[in-house]
């Protein structure tokens, strides 16, 4: 494991160059890009190119993206992006339907030349059930959405890691990822544990990380108090029993990012933001090094 943050914690005041080079002067060197940034990214034409000069860039200065978070929403949220509109891969629409294709072949383009191997992403259908979809019928698009970004993701370094949701999505457990990932037939299908929207689930993320198994090939770390998205950073205030969570992870020999997603802490003013991005490394690296060793206390 490597300790890894979302750039999404460095957005407001950063674009891509800046933000990595500010991660790599405060010693981070493994990242998960954010949809925010990679929508930065875009502006600049045509991904295969703008992802292969930004890797460069980042290499440059020591800082990587192994992991990256697929689109969440249609745009970006700097001025001037346009509307803001939640994206869904596996909308009731079939002109949607292939837009949201469309769009993921961009997306696989962007990660594949920057180099990314987990692709995080949400399987979609969010709208079916109110549409009055029957359950069958739900699983069948999520299906057929993840199976044609998986066919089209073949043989490039990225694989796409479907990510636990919120209560209400239909995806929660470890064993509904499985069972999409099953469903598709595809080699290059993994999952992603999100410990923030496991604990809102009353799910323990200890034994979603044992059931998954090797097929656990990213994660979101985050802390909350149960009932809110509120992303937290480990060992606060939060209920994740954070100690479980990483003897689990060294019992199945993840070999992944440890990810931070904790959009939660950046409330704050900048030279805050600093010193906790300066805390979070060393927590992290903590956790990757002893944290669920009961044997060895630091």
């Amino acid at each position: 494991m490597q300790p890894s943050m979302w750039t999404g914690y460095l957005y407001d005041e950063w674009l891509p160059r800046d933000m990595a080079l500010e991660f790599a002067r405060h010693g981070w060197q493994t990242l998960e890009l954010s949809d925010e940034h990679a929508h930065d990214l875009f502006k600049e034409g045509d991904p295969l190119r703008v992802g292969g000069q930004f890797r460069a860039f980042a290499a440059d200065h020591g800082v990587s993206f192994p992991q990256g978070h697929f689109y969440l929403c249609t745009s970006g949220c700097r001025r001037g992006d346009g509307e803001h509109i939640q994206a869904d891969i596996a909308p009731a629409d079939p002109a949607k339907f292939e837009a949201a294709m469309d769009a993921m072949r961009r997306w696989v383009d962007l990660f594949n030349a920057l180099g990314v191997k987990a692709g995080v992403l949400h399987a979609g259908g969010d709208g079916l059930r109110s549409a009055g979809w029957e359950e069958k019928r739900i699983f069948e698009r999520r299906v057929e959405a993840v199976q044609r970004v998986a066919e089209y993701a073949r043989g490039g370094p990225t694989v796409i890691c479907l990510e636990n949701l919120c209560p209400g999505s239909g995806i929660t457990e470890a064993a509904e990822l499985i069972r999409i990932a099953d469903a598709t037939g595809a080699d290059n299908v993994a999952l992603c544990l999100d410990t923030g929207h496991a604990n809102m689930c009353g799910i323990n993320s200890a034994s979603f990380i044992r059931q998954a198994g090797s097929r656990l090939q990213a994660l979101h770390i985050a802390d909350n108090l149960g009932s809110n998205d509120d992303h937290m950073l480990p060992y606060g205030r939060g209920t994740v029993k954070w100690k479980e969570v990483m003897k689990a992870l060294r019992e199945i020999a993840y070999h992944g990012l440890f990810n931070f997603e904790i959009p939660g802490e950046t409330h704050c003013p900048k030279p805050v933001l600093m010193a906790k991005l300066d805390y979070a490394l060393q927590l992290a690296k903590w956790m990757v090094a002893y944290d669920g060793q009961p044997a060895r206390e630091v």
